[in-house]
């Protein structure tokens, strides 16, 4: 590329500024990893700018005082300061972390500098020693505009990634995950809702093999994959072999885990007790009409009945329920190659028991990589397989569930064990003593899965190639429920055991010719390609009951069932791009897909996406040469271009009947779906515009601003039973409805704040800021309740599409104790208020959509020793809490559960005219409301990664035979600062309203690594 800039730059050398003495000083200005000259390189006494590199060999010859210290820099290069000599071989060091690392789109990897569109690329190596699980987890904090939350911490759960906001209703918003250049299956390959978690096909990766991730957002790249992209591509890298002599590395790990933060506090039986007696008493003054002295005695009467302590004392159920978590991992792996082959090889060992009794995970794993090139023609072979064994509890708030026993259904008073050991019978809200029902339950997910490639690139002539790609991914899975006859759940089946066998197969192939050639100035990158990927999903589903022992499988059970379900489809995709740029400066980017997918109708089966983006690398112009020294780069970028989302079913178009439905005891057939031959493809315009900024080549700044509007949402829209189409879920038809519209920015400042021999020190920031606003729903109806959460999350036009609805809560009332609520009259705009929430309206309270959100990094390395920290933090939004039975102030069902710590009856309302009450009354037989009451702030600021580091010198390791030896301390979640008003994790669900999830865990790891 030097050599290419020679040609622009070709001339005299110019001496910018005033001679400071007569001394004259020359050399040469190479790289040192390819030994061109650097045409453009400046050269200054530190202060003071003497001149631009502008030979053809890199050549200068400058004036100087004796003794002068000069400073070299080039964009994309390592600075470099050197005492002035006579004769001077001066060799900058290439610096991959400003605009010149690699950009991987999965169709072609390209040079930040010459990437049009925008898109983050996060080295994994810095994120080796954070235990986390599955990949998309090591990404939080890292990356401005992406989000990451979980429905449960437990070990293998699935996780929730939004790139930009939600840009669909029923057709997913997930990103599309590529692995080496191929779409792969991501989700949940669970088939049963017991728990929250599910099992994340991702966590069947080792992340330990992954050599870099880049986050697609716009669609400069991410339309090349069409009909998949709207949501945006997370492009994952595998580690490959290289040339030079076999490499072995080994690294372990081990530790423990707790809960992050203090999730839900409860009071002590003592504290309930009081609460309780607190709400008899004023049943009996306000309802029984009784004095107090009378109320006290009628409460102190009943209060036995609610929350006696056992004889065994108070219960600590929440240690009990919950245990310390541990976790061990183990890999090595084998790299090297000479010209012709190279190699990777891996395998990796993890067990993780989560902090409960029934959560654990363990998983091996194997990678082979190798690439072998004769002549023109070079072959690339990989090979990944896995074994994963997943152990779920309940999170739903059955039984068996932990959370929801810690929560609400266990209390201080219930027992747990008898006075000889053994299991109590059971108490609190259910009866049950979900230690006992552990017993009798399980609920485990063995996954199997096997992800082959094989590639062939021949060079036809220079710059022209031919690629054949085909890749086989395979994912079985056996899931295993089993309520045994003694549990609570099976008893009355005699024992109930469930088994799902499901198995997912991906093929896909992948043709490309390309096309790469430099004219001169002019540069050209083109590319053509055809794909195809088949599809299928096969679920077998068995369940046995009514055991006569205790062998429970399916040939033993005096009952038997079973039910199977097979899905396909097919997509066809024709591809192009090509790529043009003008003397490294001026940039141009296009690029058109055409998908075709079994998914639709015929008629409505093909869809044309599309980009064009630009760049401008505008601190390359001549008249801004005198800007280098401070402006050491610069870029303006923008881009336009449709992306889309095919339907997440794979027949919605279709009128679906079923044999085996069952009408008056007799078998028949049922019509299960009502088709939509007009079903269309989703629709995403996206538009990006941003800048990157390099100054003195230490600091770096990116923003973007982007709008993205998607249109033709794909919805299941509710019709009649009447025609008799029927679904567990009720009757649906898919259609295509109404838009939203996200919009925002992102902004990321990075610098190297020093870099000296022994001691570096690099920083980087993000933020994003994003707006979900829906623009229109079916075109008659302007507002629609959430059917998951249908008396609290509203859908309505103009708003955030999860936008919590209900009643503004104004406080306490002085006289009466009751809850005042804002009466919100449209036609009134006075902020009157009411006790009757009869008589006040519902309105928008908010949502869990950010202001902002983003994270912080530091990396310093000093001698031997490194440190890593990175914090995650937002602002604005809010979470529900969605325990109603909670809420209640005083309501029966609070009198059977346990209590929050905030009912707190020093805040309570105390009796007419007491203004000071935070509070309502608390009184046996109150109503919940769903009101604003019950949100909570979700600004917070959490210390997601600490990482310390201890290498051993060089002169010890060379003596040992080492290449390196290092052992680390690693801390996930240590610390998270928050309101007090935030009861659980705030890494809540995507929709925001909370319920059991199991929070994320505070994990404790040290670990070592030794290559040789």
């Amino acid at each position: 590329m030097a050599k290419r800039l020679t040609m622009l730059l070709a001339g005299l050398f110019l001496v910018i500024g005033t001679a400071l003495a007569d001394d004259r000083f020359s050399g040469v200005v190479t790289a040192s990893d390819t030994g061109e000259p650097i045409v453009g390189a400046t050269v200054k006494v530190v202060g003071t700018t003497l001149g631009t590199v502008t030979d053809l060999e890199g050549k200068f010859n400058i004036n100087a005082p004796e003794g002068s210290k000069l400073e070299f820099s080039y964009v994309g290069m390592t600075s470099k300061t050197l005492k002035a000599a006579k004769q001077m071989d001066v060799k900058l060091e290439p610096n991959s972390k400003v605009l010149e690392e690699v950009v991987v789109t999965g169709y072609g990897n390209f040079k930040k500098s010459s990437f049009t569109g925008a898109a983050s690329t996060i080295n994994t190596e810095a994120l080796a020693s954070v235990p986390v699980l599955s990949v998309e987890n090591k990404l939080a904090g890292s990356v401005p505009g992406v989000t990451i939350t979980s429905e449960s911490g437990s070990p293998g759960a699935v996780s929730q990634v939004r790139i930009r906001g939600m840009g669909s209703i029923n057709a997913g918003n997930e990103p599309l995950y590529v692995i080496d250049g191929t779409p792969v299956t991501s989700g949940n390959m669970s088939e049963f809702t017991y728990s929250n978690a599910g099992t994340n096909v991702l966590a069947t990766i080792n992340p330990n093999d992954i050599e870099n991730v880049t986050i697609i957002k716009d669609a400069a790249a991410a339309s090349l994959y069409g009909s998949r992209a709207a949501n945006g591509v997370v492009v994952i890298t595998t580690k490959s072999g290289s040339k030079g002599k076999t490499r072995v590395d080994f690294r372990s790990d081990w530790g423990a885990s707790n809960m992050a933060v203090d999730y839900r506090p409860q009071l002590s039986g003592p504290e309930r007790r009081a609460v309780l007696l607190e709400g008899l008493k004023n049943f009996f003054i306000y309802s029984g009409g009784q004095t107090e002295e009378q109320a006290a005695q009628s409460a102190a009467n009943k209060i036995d009945s609610y929350a006696a302590e056992p004889a065994t004392g108070w219960t600590d159920w929440k240690k009990l329920l919950f245990r310390t978590g541990t976790h061990q991992n183990y890999q090595a792996n084998v790299s090297g190659g000479n010209e012709r082959t190279q190699f990777y090889s891996s395998a990796a060992y993890t067990k993780q028991n989560g902090i409960t009794q029934q959560q654990s995970l363990e998983r091996l794993t194997g990678n082979l990589n190798v690439t072998h090139t004769w002549g023109r023609l070079k072959l690339n072979l990989s090979s990944m397989f896995s074994k994963m064994t997943q152990s779920v509890s309940g999170e739903a708030g059955g039984y068996d569930a932990p959370i929801a026993n810690y929560v609400l259904l266990q209390t201080p008073s219930s027992v747990a064990y008898n006075a000889d050991g053994s299991f109590a019978a059971g108490g609190g809200f259910v009866k049950i003593n979900p230690l006992y029902q552990w017993q009798h339950k399980s609920d485990r997910n063995v996954v199997h899965r096997a992800f082959n490639t094989l590639r062939a690139d021949f060079k036809i002539v220079d710059g022209l190639s031919f690629s054949q790609k085909v890749a086989y991914d395979f994912i079985a899975g056996k899931q295993s429920v089993l309520w045994d006859r003694y549990s609570n759940d099976g008893k009355s089946a005699g024992g109930n055991f469930q088994r799902v066998l499901n198995d997912v197969q991906q093929l896909n192939a992948q043709t490309q010719l390309n096309y790469v050639k430099a004219f001169g100035e002019h540069h050209l990158d083109a590319l053509l390609g055809f794909e195809t990927e088949d599809y299928s999903y096969t679920v077998n589903y068995l369940n046995g009951s009514n055991y006569p022992g205790d062998l429970y499988e399916i040939s033993n059970a005096g009952t038997t069932k079973a039910s199977t379900e097979f899905v396909e489809n097919r997509l066809v995709s024709y591809l192009g791009r090509v790529n043009y740029n003008f003397a490294n400066r001026y940039y141009l980017g296009l690029s058109f897909r055409r998908d075709g997918s079994s998914r639709l109708a015929r008629s409505n089966r093909w869809g044309d996406f599309w980009s064009v983006s630009g760049s401008w690398r505008f601190t390359d112009e001549p008249f801004l040469a005198n800007l280098r020294s401070v402006l050491s780069d610069g870029k303006l970028r923008v881009s336009y271009g449709l992306n889309g989302t095919q339907p997440s079913s794979s027949y919605g178009y279709l009128n679906l009947y079923k044999y085996g439905e069952r009408y008056n005891g007799q078998p028949g057939m049922g019509i299960t779906a009502a088709g939509n031959p007009d079903l269309k493809w989703e629709k995403n315009k996206a538009f990006n515009a941003g800048v990157d900024l390099g100054f003195f080549n230490r600091i770096n700044l990116s923003f973007d601003y982007y709008t993205r509007t998607t249109s033709d949402l794909i919805y299941d829209m509710p019709i009649s039973f009447i025609p008799g189409y029927f679904t567990s879920e009720g009757a649906t038809q898919p259609r295509n409805i109404g838009s939203l519209r996200n919009s925002g920015f992102e902004l990321t400042l990075s610098s190297v704040n020093i870099a000296k021999k022994d001691f570096t020190w690099n920083t980087s920031v993000n933020l994003g800021h994003n707006r979900n606003k829906v623009l229109s729903l079916n075109g008659v109806i302007t507002e629609a309740m959430d059917t998951n959460y249908p008396r609290l999350i509203i859908h309505r036009v103009g708003e955030t599409y999860n936008a919590f609805y209900g009643y503004e809560y104004a406080g306490v009332d002085a006289q009466t104790g009751k809850e005042l609520y804002y009466v919100n009259d449209p036609d009134n705009p006075t902020r009157e208020t009411t006790t009757e929430v009869g008589k006040a309206n519902k309105v928008i309270l908010g949502s869990s959509e950010a202001a902002i959100q983003g994270g912080i990094t530091n990396n310093l390395s000093w001698k031997f020793i490194d440190l890593g920290l990175t914090f995650t933090y937002q602002l604005g939004g809010d979470a529900y809490d969605y325990l109603r039975f909670q809420h209640s102030n005083g309501g029966a069902e609070m009198y059977r559960a346990t209590m929050p710590t905030y009912n707190k009856l020093e805040d309570m309302w105390k009796g007419p005219g007491d203004t000071s009450a935070k509070l309502p009354k608390f009184q046996y037989g109150s109503s919940f409301v769903y009101s604003s009451r019950w949100m909570m702030p979700l600004d917070y600021l959490r210390l997601k990664n600490l990482t310390v580091g201890f290498s051993a010198p060089q002169n010890i390791l060379s003596r040992l035979g080492l290449s390196k030896a290092r052992v680390y301390f690693s801390a996930n979640n240590l610390l998270t600062f928050k309101s007090s008003k935030l009861y659980v994790d705030p890494e809540v669900p995507v929709s925001g309203a909370a319920n059991f999830e199991t929070p994320q865990l505070r994990t404790y790891t040290f670990g070592v690594e030794v290559a040789f």
